[in-house]
């Protein structure tokens, strides 16, 4: 078929050349290609090579003439349909016209030929061979979309019904056969009722939504409906119904859309499990946990009954789970909540907060006696040995027992004191149970204040921070300074680390508090470096908590800080202590080597304390060791900390690592520490935490970066030279 944006072709067939050349002239006015052929047969070899709208024939040619060669062209497929005028130089005998059209002629022409008659026929045929390929084109191309729009219909995963105006299926593609259970045309004539699962009776489709956002000519969307299929089973969809759109004022029907979402429901009602239940133990989780405890107490303030709360924490399973490893330790898990549920009654409710806490309430209790009872059963249920991969493991488990109305008066303040009476019992000796008392009382006040202050001191600008200066020992240079937060709340004392930060971890509010001091503490030391105050290579020391480690923006918010700060990252030191490591050892080694990678320093603090210390040299990517202020304290009293002290200095040369001493305060120390060739120090005797403005003053006492009393012993020169090397 010809494309509609070509030239058509014209074909001219006669004898005699001087024919020829007369018309092709002539046709020179129409926008066509001339071909021409001067025998019957050369005309029908033209026509199996080119397409051509119309073919101008002589009748009187020898050997093939004119009639001949049209019932030839007329009886080939390609040229059947092909146009064509008779150009003769014969009289118009009337038999002589109807043999012609008897051939497959549409017109005549006589000779001599008229110009005028000739254009006028030429294009006139032309036209109607354009409109001709146009109206093919159109065709084909409504048979290539019908063709797309079936296997779009047959190939979809999603059932499509056509429903008339009563409801009834006019059309059902292979999807809605196959998810409906009906073979071929089954569907057709069914009522929508039915697949929904109704009786039409009761719920007639001129009443239903879809009828009347038909009438609206309004669309729907809905996942919350169920069909059924041939069988009577019946699943979970998600369809969108559109009306039939047509010229005609009525709307004639709706087309639907729809597919099965059995696995979706499923994986939401999985999700929904997994946040209200613990995977491990089918235990109520923290969430789900805190959610009962409200409507319980709810439930209590009703009838005015007593409430008690039981928290439990096993006892020596850290151990098992350590020794056996972590599968013994779920198993473990599984087999003590288990026992748990065994004595509790049915309308109580048990818990697992996390790792190897539990909690148990028990609505409607006569006071302290009925709690005691059962937390004494707990204890002895536990008490009993169990077989894991083989071994005999005995546990324990201390219980805290917090009542209410009497020892709090909301759930999280219940919740805070039977935590407290819990570790009251792990201090009585473990395995056994105590009541929240009214000495816990204050305490738990106390804490609870705390934190609701905690809460708000960002807001309100009560942290600052202090810096206290590290030194190193050869040169006496100033190499690093180590940010400290303070909390001064308004018209309050100063409340010191030691009382809030275990707070704060808790609770969470150490993310934000943590990356406020790193973006204080970045800033003030970028500061310092452009004042000239600082040499460019000392760097910050800021802590980093467990909860920081955790949080999955650490990484993005250091970067944010040091781009914001304009600090390189060799110029930022994090220091982490153990139990932040020892948590989760797979998670922050991959933490902090990312960390490391981007060129930020990790120290790791405290070092020595920890019974695993060793162990995790050979895995994190350390580059400084912080020793122990309580070795240093013992510095001239203790040998074996001596001794202790000088294994760490040479191992930390062997694995390369800096070491800082904590807590020197005497020259003695300091003198003992020269002699070990310890790196750098940390203390009081170099300088207290001070505020920027007091460490500036210091600074500029400083000579060369040396601060006064701090100059090597050997000559008032070796600061300088020193110096000098390092810029090497």
């Amino acid at each position: 078929m010809r494309n509609e944006t070509q030239r058509p072709a014209i074909l001219v067939v006669d004898d005699r050349m001087e024919n020829i050349r007369s018309m092709t002239r002539i046709l020179e006015e129409v926008d066509a290609e001339v071909h021409y052929a001067l025998s019957g047969m050369e005309a029908l070899s033209l026509l199996l090579r080119h397409q051509f709208a119309l073919i101008l024939l002589d009748v009187m040619m020898p050997e093939m003439d004119g009639f001949e060669t049209a019932e030839l062209v007329r009886g080939h497929k390609n040229s059947q349909h092909i146009p064509i005028i008779f150009v003769t130089a014969a009289d118009k005998e009337e038999a002589f016209e109807f043999k012609g059209y008897d051939v497959g002629a549409v017109d005549y022409l006589f000779k001599p030929v008229q110009p005028q008659i000739l254009l006028s026929k030429v294009r006139f045929f032309l036209e109607l061979s354009k409109h001709k390929t146009l109206l093919e084109h159109s065709l084909l191309e409504l048979k290539q979309l019908r063709g797309h729009q079936e296997l779009l219909l047959k190939s979809t995963a999603e059932g499509i019904l056509s429903l008339d105006i009563q409801g009834r299926v006019t059309f059902a593609n292979p999807a809605a056969r196959r998810l409906l259970g009906y073979q071929h045309d089954e569907l057709l004539g069914i009522q929508f009722s039915a697949i929904r699962g109704v009786e039409e009776a009761i719920l007639p489709f001129e009443n239903s939504e879809l009828h009347l956002a038909c009438l609206a000519r309004r669309s729907i969307q809905d996942d919350q409906q169920w069909f059924s299929r041939r069988d009577g089973d019946r699943f979970p969809v998600e369809f969108t119904a559109n009306p039939i759109n047509d010229q005609g004022s009525d709307c004639p029907g709706m087309v639907l859309v729809f597919q099965d979402i059995s696995e979706r429901k499923q994986s939401e009602q999985q999700l929904a499990y997994l946040a209200q239940y613990d995977p491990l133990t089918g235990l109520a989780n923290r969430d789900m946990f805190l959610k009962l405890l409200h409507q319980a107490l709810s439930r209590t303030d009703r009838h005015q009954h007593t409430l008690a709360l039981l928290f439990l924490d096993l006892d020596r399973f850290k151990q098992v789970n350590d020794t056996l490893g972590h599968e013994a330790g779920d198993q473990l898990l599984k087999l003590a909540a288990q026992r748990l549920q065994s004595r509790i009654r049915d309308g109580d409710t048990i818990s697992r907060l996390g790792g190897d806490e539990f909690t148990v309430i028990l609505e409607e209790v006569d006071h302290s006696r009925g709690p005691a009872v059962v937390a004494q059963k707990l204890i002895d249920v536990l008490a009993e040995p169990f077989m894991i991969k083989g071994h005999e493991v005995f546990i324990g488990t201390s219980i805290g027992i917090a009542l209410y109305p009497n020892s709090a008066d909301n759930a999280h303040a219940l919740l805070k004191c039977a935590d407290m009476a819990m570790y009251q019992a792990k201090a009585c000796g473990r395995n056994n149970f105590q009541f929240f008392t009214s000495e816990m009382q204050h305490k738990v006040t106390q804490t609870l204040d705390l934190e609701n202050r905690l809460r708000h001191a960002l807001d309100r600008n009560e942290f600052f921070l202090t810096y206290q200066p590290q030194v190193d020992i050869a040169s006496g240079r100033i190499i690093g300074l180590e940010a400290l937060l303070r909390w001064q709340p308004e018209g309050q004392p100063l409340v010191l680390p030691g009382q809030f930060i275990a707070i704060a971890e808790e609770t969470g509010l150490i993310v934000p508090i943590g990356e406020w001091v790193l973006r204080q503490a970045c800033h003030q030391l970028h500061h310092w470096h452009q004042s000239g105050l600082l040499a460019e290579e000392v760097s910050m020391s800021v802590n980093l908590s467990v909860r920081q480690l955790e949080n999955k923006s650490l990484l993005s918010t250091l970067d944010s800080i040091l781009k914001e700060t304009g600090l390189k990252p060799s110029q930022l030191e994090l220091e982490i202590t153990e139990s932040a490591v020892m948590k989760d050892p797979e998670v922050a080694v991959s933490v902090l080597r990312t960390i490391n990678q981007l060129g930020i320093q990790v120290s790791l603090d405290d070092f020595g304390t920890g019974y695993s210390s060793l162990s995790y040299l050979k895995i994190l990517p350390l580059d400084v060791l912080k020793i122990d202020r309580s070795f240093v304290n013992d510095i001239g009293g203790d040998p074996s900390h001596e001794a202790i002290l000088q294994a760490i200095v040479t191992l930390s040369k062997n694995l390369n690592l800096r070491v800082v001493a904590e807590g020197v305060e005497t020259e003695a120390q300091l003198t003992f520490l020269r002699k070990l060739h310890c790196h750098s120090i940390q203390g009081y005797f170099i300088s207290k935490p001070k505020s920027a403005e007091q460490i500036e003053a210091l600074l500029r006492t400083a000579r060369h970066g040396c601060l006064p009393g701090l100059e090597p012993p050997v000559t008032p020169l070796i600061c300088d030279l020193t110096k000098d090397r390092a810029s090497k």
